[in-house]
C-alpha cells in the first residue's frame, strides 16, 4: 500500500511540476516581452542578462539544497539561529526544492534568456540597419549560451563547497516573509 500511495503521490508531483512550470514559463515570457517591447538596446542587454543571473542563482540553491548535510543545519534551528528552521525545511524536502529550483526556475530563464536574446537581436539589427541578422543571431546566442553554462559552471563550486551557507542564505531570506 505504501507503494502505491507513493507512486500517485509522484503522479500529482509531476502534474504539478508540469503546470508550475508552464506558468512560470508563461509568465516570464510576458514579462520578458514586455519589458523588451519598447526597450532600447541597454534595457533589452540587461534583461538577457538578468535572466542569465536568476537561471544561474536558480541553479545554486538547487544544487546546495540537493548537496548540504542535515545535521549542522538541525543544530541550528535547535539553537534558534534564524532561518535555520526554513534552511531545515529545504534541506528536509531536497528531492523537491532542487526541482523547482534547478530543473523548473532554473532551465525556465536560461530558455527565457535564449528568446530575449532574439530580441535583442532585432534591436541591434535595427539600430545597426543590417539586411540580415543571421550571423548577430549565432553571436549574441552564443554568448548567453556561453554566460549560462560558465556561470553554472563557475557556481557549481560555490554551491558544493559552501552548501550549508548558501541553504541558510536562501533559509534567511524566506524566513523574512515568515513568522520564524
Amino acid at each position: 500500500m505504501a507503494k502505491k500511495k507513493a507512486k500517485k503521490s509522484g503522479g500529482v508531483w509531476v502534474a504539478i511540476v508540469f503546470l508550475l512550470s508552464f506558468s512560470l514559463s508563461m509568465l516570464m515570457s510576458w514579462s520578458s516581452s514586455m519589458a523588451l517591447a519598447g526597450a532600447g538596446l541597454v534595457l533589452a542587454a540587461l534583461t538577457v542578462l538578468l535572466l542569465v543571473f536568476f537561471g544561474i542563482l536558480a541553479d545554486v540553491i538547487g544544487l546546495s539544497v540537493a548537496s548540504a548535510s542535515e545535521a549542522p543545519i538541525a543544530a541550528m534551528a535547535a539553537k534558534k539561529v534564524r532561518g535555520a528552521k526554513r534552511a531545515l525545511w529545504l534541506l528536509k524536502n531536497a528531492d523537491r526544492v532542487s526541482s523547482v529550483c534547478s530543473d523548473m526556475a532554473g532551465d525556465i530563464c536560461s530558455v527565457v534568456s535564449g528568446s530575449a536574446g532574439a530580441a535583442l537581436v532585432l534591436r541591434l539589427t535595427q539600430m545597426l540597419r543590417a539586411e540580415s541578422d543571421f550571423v548577430l543571431g549565432i553571436l549574441v546566442s552564443a554568448l548567453v549560451a556561453a554566460l549560462t553554462v560558465g556561470g553554472k559552471a563557475v557556481c557549481k563550486g560555490l554551491a558544493i563547497g559552501r552548501a550549508k551557507e548558501v541553504v541558510l542564505l536562501v533559509g534567511l531570506a524566506l524566513s523574512l516573509f515568515s513568522k520564524e
